[in-house]
């Protein structure tokens, strides 16, 4: 019996189960002798690649290295292909699933840049059942989750302008790509009379704002437009633009955002 065999075999009804990889090769060992070594999970994963496989035969989700998620064969899986470059160790995009579709991406768009309007929706309804969880469960306050409100207001970014995510946060300055326009989004969860902080060093890399502000359980568009009215109403500080969010909402008076709203 083969291995793919072996572990549909091991882990019949087990279907949603997370696995670890060396309670996985105990079994196999146990039930049909198959050795540790020749049991390798991640080749049969539906959002992970190896080198050398024909990438057919698909059980698992990828979660880490030693943790997988039983799927089963054939299931609606959506979400993105990845696969780590033995030349450079970094990971890329190589493709994606949509409800069971699996689309492999011609060579040149391997990148992180290619990821589809789908699975920016799909990324944002992960990231706000997240965020969800830390504030109603755990009882985090959104001040304390800058890190998570600040990825939501990217991707909520990405869905408004029909953009991309840029391929490495903020090191050109600019978080989004659209329609050939650098985008800096800033999501904040603090106070109308708060402020929100650009680097000047890197205000001449992109050429919008796109502000985002979450209260009343909501992400609002506080502004989105060229950076030259933020830069006129903003104070310098060391290296640093402070905006007062009070006098970006002036900015924003008068602007309809209902369009952008509806596109999602």
């Amino acid at each position: 019996m083969k291995i793919y065999d072996q572990i549909k075999q091991v882990l019949e009804g087990r279907e949603g189960d997370i696995i670890t990889a060396g309670d996985l090769k105990h079994q196999l060992q146990l039930l049909h002798g198959t050795k540790p070594g020749s049991v390798i999970p991640s080749d049969f994963c539906y959002n992970r690649f190896n080198a050398g496989i024909t990438f057919t035969k698909h059980l698992f989700e990828y979660l880490t290295k030693s943790t997988y998620k039983y799927l089963g064969e054939n299931v609606t899986y959506t979400g993105l292909i990845y696969h780590k470059s033995k030349s450079t160790q970094e990971e890329v995009v190589i493709g994606e699933w949509r409800d069971g579709v699996k689309t492999i991406y011609p060579s040149e768009m391997q990148d992180n840049d290619t990821i589809s309007a789908d699975q920016i929706k799909h990324l944002y309804e992960e990231y706000i059942r997240v965020l969800r969880f830390e504030l109603h469960v755990l009882s985090c306050q959104p001040t304390e989750l800058r890190h998570l409100i600040g990825r939501i207001g990217e991707l909520y970014c990405a869905m408004m302008t029909n953009g991309h995510l840029a391929r490495e946060t903020n090191q050109h300055g600019f978080d989004v790509v659209s329609q050939g326009r650098m985008i800096s989004v800033k999501t904040t969860a603090q106070q109308s009379n708060g402020f929100i902080v650009f680097n000047k060093n890197t205000f001449e890399k992109f050429d919008d704002v796109f502000v985002v502000h979450y209260r009343d359980d909501d992400f609002h568009i506080l502004y989105y437009g060229s950076k030259t009215p933020v830069e006129e109403i903003a104070r310098t500080y060391k290296n640093t633009y402070e905006v007062d969010l009070g006098q970006l909402k002036k900015l924003n008076s008068g602007k309809d955002y209902s369009s952008l709203v509806s596109t999602i």
